[in-house]
């Protein structure tokens, strides 16, 4: 079986060889060749903080990344995914799983959900999702999902024999492979929630796209989620323009991540600090994807010549982070001397002037520039806010 799309990144190529190997020798009556496959798997197999194991990426510029975190590969799933979808112990379940992978995402929600459930689980590469059939099993639901992908790949001719039990008749699991840019429109919403778990940013840019986000957001119910482990920049001002509001994910490890809603009802906000830097800096430049169908290399490239014509014209450079510190003290002088000058490319008159409380005056609860507004709702009426005054200033230099 092989697929023509684009060269998303998957397992390392060793991997996925070995492992197409492995089923084809299934396929031709080998009824060993999965326990083979199996033994060979151990040697690349990374084992988390929880005991859980994943898998390394291919190598892209000398740089590899982990299918999950490695602070506990069960515990991100539950923690960053299954939890923070706000659906446990609700009677009916649809949720959309993208980038499903070894499927421990999926299998964190059937562990909290006792009602009918229906999942649709997309992952570009087969042999990915034929490496879940050879893992330990972290939780006992992870059965369920590998008998919903054991079922999918007998059903295309990529496996031979059946091995795991049925699914109960509450829960319907269906499979996709492909390009989930092209898979969208395959699709039936609405989605109570949509796990939206690619590797970073920086590697598959082209599912955070403005153009991806957009088209994802139109999958949810009113009161549905997209859910993502990352809090980078360009990530949260695409969900915003999807016209989506923003909060902050729950941390493991080091860092939270970000969930997007129709609704603002039980999103704890960003941080003030994340607000502007989406907002103000060319940090939030979003990637573009206009036509859903451009190369990664592509996006990434667009998306830095975009940042170059927005410094000091649209937006305020990232550089030392300048916009943490409008309307702040900075008593380092070496700093403070390097965040004035950037400040002074866009023509502002400083850091604690008229118009850097105007920037900002959205995130105070009262008024400290004039207008009379003080506070606006949620991190999307904020972020929204300083950008428009911003272009204001901008425009009128």
């Amino acid at each position: 079986m092989s697929t023509e799309f684009y060269p998303a990144i998957t397992p390392p190529p060793r991997v996925l060889e070995a492992l197409a190997h492995y089923f084809q020798e299934e396929r031709e009556g080998d009824p060993t060749a999965r326990q083979r496959a199996q033994v060979f798997l151990r040697d690349f197999l990374v084992e988390t903080a929880d005991g859980s194991y994943t898998l390394p990426s291919q190598r892209i510029n000398d740089q590899q990344e982990h299918m999950h975190s490695i602070h506990g590969a069960v515990t991100e799933a539950r923690e960053k995914f299954a939890v923070p979808s706000g659906l446990e112990g609700q009677d009916e379940v649809r949720v959309l799983d993208l980038c499903s992978g070894l499927g421990y995402n999926a299998a964190a929600l059937l562990e909290q959900q006792p009602g009918r459930v229906e999942v649709d689980l997309v992952e570009y590469s087969p042999e990915t999702l034929a490496a879940a059939l050879l893992l330990p099993e972290p939780m006992p639901s992870h059965q369920l999902v590998k008998r919903a992908i054991e079922d999918h790949l007998r059903g295309v001719g990529y496996l031979r024999y059946q091995t795991q039990p049925p699914l109960p008749g509450n829960i319907k699991i269906r499979v996709h492979i492909g390009d989930a840019r092209q898979l969208l429109p395959e699709l039936t919403p609405p989605y109570q929630a949509v796990f939206l778990d690619p590797f970073s940013p920086s590697k598959s840019p082209e599912l955070y796209s403005a153009e991806f986000l957009e088209q994802l957001s139109q999958l949810l119910s009113p009161t549905g989620r997209i859910l993502t482990y990352t809090s980078a920049a360009p990530v949260r001002m695409a969900l915003v323009m999807a016209g989506l509001e923003l909060g902050e994910g729950p941390r493991v490890g080091r860092r939270g991540g970000t969930i997007a809603s129709p609704t603002r009802s039980k999103l704890n906000p960003l941080s003030d600090d994340d607000e502007r830097m989406v907002a103000l800096s060319d940090a939030g430049v979003p990637y573009r994807d206009p036509e859903l169908q451009d190369h990664p290399q592509n996006i990434l490239e667009r998306r830095k010549e975009e940042r170059k014509r927005a410094r000091n014209t649209s937006r305020l450079a990232s550089t030392v982070r300048t916009p943490l510190y409008l309307n702040r003290e900075v008593k380092n002088p070496k700093l403070k001397r390097r965040i004035e000058k950037q400040i002074n490319n866009v023509g502002l008159a400083g850091l604690n002037s008229e118009e850097a409380r105007y920037l900002v005056c959205p995130q105070y609860e009262l008024c400290i520039c004039h207008c009379g507004q003080g506070r606006y709702p949620g991190s999307r009426g904020r972020i929204v806010e300083m950008q428009r005054r911003l272009e204001e200033l901008l425009t009128d230099r």
